[in-house]
Order: structure tokens, then sequence, then C-alpha cells
């Protein structure tokens, strides 16, 4: 075995590299550009640690997706290194590709061996966007728009309606829309600020991944010798790129005195960290279909890539150099200009092929000299952007002959049995140690859900305790602002009481003063009518009369026991002033009537007086009716009109007498002899009854009395009705 040292490998390197002056490749120019994320972070904050485990597994890891800040400086320098005919990064001894395992482990999201996207559907299904979105289908409608080439929905609006849902609390409907975001601006970017239809459609579908690395190798190619804009999912390209790099030695230390390009340029395959965290891949998506290798699908376009120049990156052993018709360029064009090969695409993805380690044997990421050689070769053709660099980390020594000697052999054949022994003993006890683990984590379930079971049972004890207590709070509360405004109401209804009571004392008092004030106007007026009432001479109408002032005397309990019965004997506040106006009002009449009738009772008396006198005067002038006139004796010459016929008064001698409180005029008397009848004229016999009889059978005489007896019987109800006034 010649071995030659790690110095003089370096050496040899180091007079190659000032001797000869290699030709270096084209480099481009390429742009990065990445919109404001502001506010799509700030919602992303609102996914707390308790709702991250349920978002991850709904969506995948895309809020660290969303989080990755872009260096443009490596992804600048890694484009360099594109080979376009592989469709990798070739550098000095080894080769890079991004594959559908890395980027499924990368966003933890499985790769489903299905069709994938093909393309947007051709009439736009609301119904179905509104479901996805969590929105209704009118607000779809509403905001659906176009932008430039492609439909969709505005960022402004989906940010609006994630944050209203988030405010309210609705965090499934909030996962749903903000994963919708981050599909639209992150991972298939199209328009700025702008969710277009393919993105909504990818998102629906639930298989993201082939589309991802579509676009990617989409992108890349397309731009490749042209440089521009690089339009794809530049965060998963940078942490796909960053996570091959070494992460502590000399490359990370000669990070501020060394460009990027003069760092990668001195790496090689030694340096690279194979065996990160792509152990774990057991299958590898090799083929699809009636394809040798597999066809991608992007938003934009259809291209292929060679899982078989990536299989050191997931931990296998790269033996030999690839087949032609395994890296061979089977598909490369833009989606609209072929849709038949875009079916043909998609019917080749229903027959995937996955090579396990059965085929692809054991996990070790190693490169055997026949793969080396034909990378060194591939790159004296392909050419480097960049001048070689010494490697800055220690390397091993190369192996440069096929044969070594047989103590070696035997040295290293006992070697291998041992550490093929060690690794029997290892893997047993790797195998116990499973064992033990998931005998200890199936312990730890049973407990974990135990303590989940008494943490909800006690969370729901307290929460139902919590609500209990509030109740009760809240019913006590209640109850003490009843018992405010009750002892309100009570303060309030005794102080109106307090001054109802008040006020109608007040008023009683009033009212005692008064029934005080009119009852002493009665009897001074009844003292003041018995002063003036005479008695009367023994006639017949005065008889009646007397008969009747008695009979209203018997009336007059009666109606005070009605009046006693009657309801509201005692007046209320309201209708007080009225009664007292009423009982002043009836008090002046009252008066009045008395008045009148005093009067009228000192006419009658008067007339009495007078008619009794005139009456002695008639008896001593006129002879009995059984004497004669002495002959001889001439007739006085006294007017016919003095001379009284049938003894009634006429002319001046019924001067003074009052009739209703009125004076009987001459005239009325005069005319009243005239037409009286006259039955014996001389003599005549005096048999009638006095002025104020009730048996004459003069009609006129009894009309006039009879006007009088109902003048006297309203007189007398009148007083009676005052009487019950008064009472």
């Amino acid at each position: 075995m010649h071995i030659i040292s790690q110095v003089h490998s370096r050496a040899c390197l180091l007079i190659e590299m000032t001797t000869v002056s290699e030709p270096k490749r084209k480099t481009c120019s390429y742009s990065f550009h990445r919109e404001p994320l502001t506010s799509l972070i700030e919602l992303g904050s609102f996914v707390t640690d308790d709702r991250l485990k349920s978002f991850v597994g709904q969506y995948g890891d895309i809020l660290t997706v969303l989080k990755t800040v872009v260096d443009p400086v490596p992804l600048q320098t890694l484009l360099q290194f594109y080979d376009p005919e592989l469709r990798c990064f070739t550098f000095q001894d080894y080769q890079l590709a991004p594959t559908l395992e890395e980027y499924s482990i990368l966003m933890n999201v499985p790769v489903q061996h299905q069709t994938p996207f093909l393309d947007v559907p051709k009439e736009v299904d609301f119904r179905l966007i509104a479901r996805a979105l969590r929105m209704s289908v009118k607000e779809v409608g509403e905001n659906w728009k176009p932008c430039g080439e492609v439909v969709g929905l505005p960022l402004k609006f989906l940010l609006r309606v994630a944050r209203d849902e988030a405010e309210k609390g609705n965090w499934e409907v909030f996962h749903a829309q903000l994963a919708a975001l981050i599909y639209g601006i992150i991972l298939f970017p199209s328009m700025p600020n702008f969710v277009d239809h393919a993105a909504i459609s990818i998102f629906i579908r639930g298989n993201p991944v082939p589309t991802l690395l579509a676009d990617t190798y989409y992108a890349i190619h397309s731009r490749h010798g042209k440089g521009g804009a690089i339009r794809c999912c530049l965060p998963l390209l940078f942490r796909w790129f960053m996570s091959l790099l070494p992460v502590s030695g000399p490359f990370v230390d000669t990070k501020s005195t060394l460009k990027w390009t003069q760092r990668v340029m001195s790496l090689t395959s030694y340096d690279i960290r194979w065996q990160s965290y792509r152990m774990d891949v057991k299958d590898v998506i090799m083929s699809c279909g009636e394809f040798r290798n597999v066809p991608l699908v992007g938003t934009k376009g259809c291209i292929n890539y060679n899982p078989v120049l990536s299989l050191r990156q997931l931990g296998f052993v790269m033996s030999i150099r690839p087949l032609e018709a395994e890296i061979v360029e089977s598909v490369y064009f833009e989606k609209r200009t072929d849709p038949g090969r875009l079916e043909q695409i998609g019917r080749a993805w229903k027959f995937v092929e996955a090579k396990d380690g059965s085929v692809l044997g054991k996990k070790f990421a190693i490169a055997m000299p026949d793969y080396t050689d034909w990378v060194k070769k591939r790159v004296e053709t392909l050419l480097l952007p960049y001048g070689r660099m010494e490697p800055l980390q220690e390397q091993p020594p190369l192996v440069l002959a096929d044969s070594v000697p047989a103590e070696h052999y035997k040295q290293a054949l006992m070697e291998s049995r041992c550490l093929r022994e060690k690794e029997q003993d290892t893997q047993m006890e790797l195998y116990k140690a499973k064992v033990d683990k998931l005998h200890l984590a199936h312990q730890l379930r049973e407990v974990q859900g135990e303590d989940a079971g008494r943490a909800r049972s006690k969370k729901r004890s307290y929460e139902e305790m919590e609500s209990m207590l509030d109740t009760e709070h809240r019913e006590c509360l209640r109850l003490q602002r009843a018992e405010v405004n009750y002892q309100k109401k009570i303060r309030d209804l005794e102080k109106q009481l307090k001054d109802k009571d008040t006020q109608l004392k007040k008023e009683m008092e009033l009212r005692q003063k008064s029934e005080d004030y009119l009852g002493g106007e009665v009897l001074e007026l009844r003292g003041q009518l018995k002063e003036k009432i005479t008695p009367l001479p023994e006639c017949s109408e005065c008889t009646l009369l007397m008969d009747q002032c008695h009979y209203l005397k018997t009336l007059i309990p009666e109606d005070r026991r009605i009046a006693d019965q009657r309801p509201h004997r005692y007046s209320t506040r309201l209708n007080y002033q009225r009664n007292m106006d009423q009982v002043q009002a009836e008090l002046a009449e009252m008066r009045a009537n008395m008045a009148q009738f005093i009067h009228m009772m000192q006419g009658v008396a008067q007339g009495q007086e007078e008619l009794r006198a005139l009456v002695q005067r008639q008896e001593t002038a006129i002879p009995p009716p059984n004497q004669a006139l002495p002959e001889g004796n001439p007739v006085p010459d006294t007017p016919a009109a003095a001379i009284p016929v049938n003894n009634y008064a006429v002319g001046e001698e019924l001067r003074g007498i009052r009739v209703d409180g009125q004076p009987i005029a001459p005239d009325t008397a005069n005319a009243r002899v005239i037409h009286a009848p006259a039955r014996n004229r001389i003599p005549i016999v005096d048999r009638q009854e006095d002025l104020f009889t009730m048996l004459s059978e003069d009609e006129d005489i009894l009309g006039r009395n009879d006007a009088r007896d109902r003048k006297v019987e309203a007189l007398a109800e009148k007083i009676r009705a005052m009487e019950c006034t008064v009472i």
C-alpha cells in the first residue's frame, strides 16, 4: 500500500495551484427579492407554544420557514456551482442536490406517493376555496381579483380576516388562514402582496413538497447563465444548503476574514456534514413510471432531478458512477407549452418507485474512488467558478493503491472482526435500550394520560367551582343591588307617606276650621232667623205653611241619614279646592235664600197686621147683615172702588200688604174686584175666606195659591239641601 502523507498531498496541491492557472467558469449575478414579512411574522406570533404542536402536526413546520432570515451571499455563491446538465451543484470533489426527502424533513411534511399538483383548475370553485380558508363563499367571491397573469386573493384582505379571527379566539380558523398566507407568500411566491390560485390549490391538496422542489429546480435552471431574480422558496433552499456546511472549526472561525467564495472553495467532501439529520431516511424515491429519474411539476414549469446523485446526502454509499440513463435530461418545459407531456408526468406519478437499504446498501456516507474520479472529470469539463483554495481543515490521508500487504490485511481483518463483534454487542445493547425506551415511553404515556386525566378533572372541577363562585358572586351582587334599590324605595315611600300625612293633617285642620266656621255661620243665621220670625196669625194659609214646614222638618233627619251614608264623606286632597268652592257657593246661595225667606216672612207678617187692622175697621164701619140702613140717611159719596166688595179690601186699603214678598198694586186689586163674580151685590153676605185661604172659588186666586205653594215647596227643598250641605 502506497500512502502519501497529508503534508505531501498539500504540497503537491500547492505546487499544482502555483504552476498551472486553471480556467474558470463564467459567473452570473442573481437577485433574491423577498417581500416585507413584518405583518405576517406578527400574525405568526399568535401561535403560542401550547398551540404550536397542533399547528405543526396539521400544516408542517412552515412557521420556521417563515421566520428564517435569508442571507443572499451564501445563495449567490451556491448558484455559481450549478450544473445544468446533471441538475445538481458540482464542487471540487463532491456534488450536492436538494431532494424530496430532505425537503420533507425540513418541512416536517411527508411526501405522498400520489399525483402531485399539476395545474390550476380552469373554473374557480369558490365553495372549495371558502371551505379550505374557513370563510364564506360571498367573502371569497367579492375579494377574488386578477393580478397580472394570475388570479387570487389580496394579502391585505387575508391579513385582516386572519387578525379578526385571532382576536375572536377562533384558532382553528386562524391556523388555516395563516397557513394559506405562508403558502402564498413564502412557499409559492407569485406576485407581490398576492396569494394566487395555484398556492391555494396546493394548500388544499396538502402535498407541497414535490411542487416546492420543482419550483426550486425550475427557477435555478431557467435563470442559469442569465442571472436575474430567483423566485422560489428561498428560505427552504437556504436552510438546506446551510444544513450541509460545517457548524464549527475553521470554516466558522474565518467567517469575518474570508469571503464566502473562498470559504466554500476551501471545503472538500471530508468537510461536508453528510450524516446530520438525514440518517433516518429509509426509503428514497428513485424514479416514476417510465422515467428513470424523477419528473417534477411546479407552478410555472416541469423539470426532472436525479436522486442517484444525492444518495451520499441521505447517508448511503456512493460506490460507482451513475448510469447515463439515470442522469439524462428527461423533462424541462413550461407547463402551458406541452399539456400532453404534463398529463404523462401525472400518470407516471401513479407508479412511484422507492428503494430502501436492501437495494441501496447500508448507511455509510462515503464515496468510492470510481465516483470521485468521475466527479473530478466532470469538474474539468464544467470548470469551477472560483480559484481553488487550500483546505482550512486537516484532511485524512489519500489511498492511491488498490493492494495492501498481507500482514496489514490480517491485522485489518482482525480489527474488523473485533469491530463487528463490538457492533453486534452495541446493536444488542441498542436493541435493549430501545426496548427499555419503548417500555418507559409506554409507562410515560400511561402516567401522562393519568396525569392529564387528573389535570383535566382538576381543571374541570376548578372551572366548575369558579363557575359556581362566579354565579354566586353575581347573585350576591344582584341581591345587594336589589336590596339597595328596595331600601331606597322604602325611604322614598316613607318620606312620601310622611309628607302626605303632614299634608293630610293640614288639610284636616283646614277642613275642621272651615266646618267650625260654617257651623258658626249656620248657628248665627239660625239665631237671626229665629229673631226675625214672628208668630203668624191664625189663618188657613199660615196653617198650611206651618204644616209644610213641619213636614219638611220631618224630612230633614231622613236626608241627614242619607247624607251620612254617602261615599267619600271626607273630601280628598285632589278635590279639596273644588269642595271648598262648592261650599262657599252653596253658603252664598243659602244666605241669599235665607235673606229672601226672612224678607218674605216679614212681608207676610206685616201684611197680616195690616189685614187685621183693616178687618177691624170694616167690622166697625159695616153694620151687621140683619140691620138695615136708617131711612133718610143718604149713601155716602165714597167712590165705588173704595167700597169693599164681598169683604175684599180694595184701593188704598191694600197698600202695604205683600204677597210672595211683593206689594199688591191697587190697580190689580181693583181689576180683581171688577171681574169678581157678583151674585148678590146688595146686600153682600161675607161667606169668603181670608185673602190667603185655599178655599176660594175664584180660579185666579186658586192659581196664585198653587204658585205660592210651589214656591214654598221649592224654598223648603233649598233649605233642606242647604242644611244637608252644612251638615
